[in-house]
C-alpha cells in the first residue's frame, strides 16, 4: 500500500529526482499510467546550471465545468449577478457545488505537488520551480492526463523566470515568449473587459519584477511575465524550451542576447509600436490591440 502523498518539502525543491518521485506518486494516486523519467529528466549536465522557471496556470470555473457554463453561455447575467435567495441562483448552487465537492478531493491531492494559492480563480495551480523544464513538464503533463486541464482551452497563465535583472531585457523576453505562441489576441485583449483587470492588475505591461524575499531558492533576481496563456501540452512545452533557451542565452551569452533584443526591438519598431511601457490598456488601447494582431 503507498504512503499517503505529502506535499514537497522545501528541501526537495530543487532536487530533480525527487521531485519527479512526487510526480510519479501523485500519478499512481490519480491510477495514472507511470510516465519514463528518461524522457523528461535525460542526464545531470542537461540541467546544470540551467535558469530557474515557475508557472502558475488559472482555471475558472466556466473552464472547469464546461457544461455548466454552457447553460449561462446565451444569459444576460451572470450566476454571481442574481439575488442569492433567487430560485435561478439557487438551482445554479446546487449544480456547481454538487461538482465541486466531486472534484475537490482530486485537487487536494495534486495540491500536495503543485501548490494553490490565491483565489482569484476557481483554482490556481502555482507549479514549484524548478531549474529543469523537464520536471514542470511532467507536472503539466499529469494535469493534462489526469483532464484537470483540457486540450484547446485555452487556461491563463504566468511565468516568472529568475537573474533577468532589468525592464528592457525583461520586455524583449515577454514580447519573445508572447510571439513564439505564448499569448494569443484573445489573451492580450481580456484586460480590456475583465473586471479584476486580468493580467494588466499588477505590474506594468505585463510584466511585474520579483523582489528577492519574493523568489524561492538562491536567485536574487527575476521576473514574472502575465500576459501568458496554456492551451495544451504540445503548446505548453514549446514555450518553456523557448524560455528555457532564451533566459540561458541571456544568463551565458550576452552578445547573442542583445543581438536577440534587438530583433524584438527592430520588429516592434517596424510595425510602428513604441519601444516603451505602454500605459495601462484599460486607459490606452490602441498599442495593446495592434499588438494583439501580431499574435496570430
Amino acid at each position: 500500500m503507498m504512503d499517503r502523498l505529502r506535499p514537497t518539502e522545501e528541501s526537495a525543491i530543487f532536487n530533480v529526482e525527487k521531485r519527479f518521485s512526487q510526480v510519479s506518486r501523485l500519478r499512481q494516486s490519480l491510477n495514472l499510467p507511470r510516465i519514463n523519467a528518461a524522457e523528461y529528466l535525460g542526464t545531470p549536465e542537461q540541467f546544470a546550471n540551467n535558469p530557474t522557471m515557475g508557472i502558475e496556470i488559472e482555471m475558472s470555473w466556466t473552464q472547469v465545468f464546461p457544461e455548466l457554463a454552457a447553460q449561462w453561455e446565451d444569459q444576460d447575467v451572470r450566476p454571481s449577478q442574481l439575488d442569492k435567495d433567487s430560485r435561478e441562483y439557487k438551482l445554479f448552487s446546487k449544480s456547481y457545488n454538487k461538482l465541486d465537492k466531486n472534484l475537490k478531493p482530486i485537487l487536494e491531492e495534486i495540491e500536495n505537488v503543485i501548490p494553490r494559492v490565491g483565489r482569484d480563480a476557481y483554482w490556481e495551480f502555482s507549479f514549484l520551480p524548478s531549474k529543469h523544464i523537464g520536471v514542470t513538464m511532467a507536472e503539466l503533463q499529469t494535469l493534462y492526463d489526469a483532464r484537470i486541464l483540457r486540450e484547446g482551452v485555452p487556461y491563463a497563465t504566468h511565468m516568472t523566470v529568475a537573474t533577468i535583472d532589468n525592464d528592457r531585457d525583461a520586455f524583449a523576453f515577454l514580447c519573445g515568449l508572447e510571439l513564439s505562441g505564448g499569448s494569443t489576441p484573445d489573451r492580450i485583449k481580456s484586460a480590456v473587459t475583465s473586471s479584476r483587470g486580468s493580467w494588466a492588475r499588477k505590474g506594468k505591461g505585463g510584466l511585474m519584477k520579483r523582489q528577492p524575499y519574493e523568489l524561492i531558492g538562491k536567485d536574487t533576481e527575476g521576473y514574472e511575465f502575465r500576459t501568458l496563456v496554456a492551451s495544451s501540452m504540445q503548446q505548453m512545452s514549446s514555450l518553456l524550451l523557448t524560455a528555457r533557451d532564451l533566459a540561458t542565452m541571456y544568463g551565458q551569452d550576452p552578445v547573442a542576447w542583445k543581438q536577440y533584443r534587438s530583433y524584438i526591438e527592430s520588429f516592434l519598431k517596424d510595425n510602428d509600436l513604441e519601444l516603451m511601457s505602454w500605459e495601462n490598456i484599460k486607459f490606452t488601447q490602441a498599442p495593446w490591440l495592434k499588438y494583439a494582431e501580431l499574435l496570430k
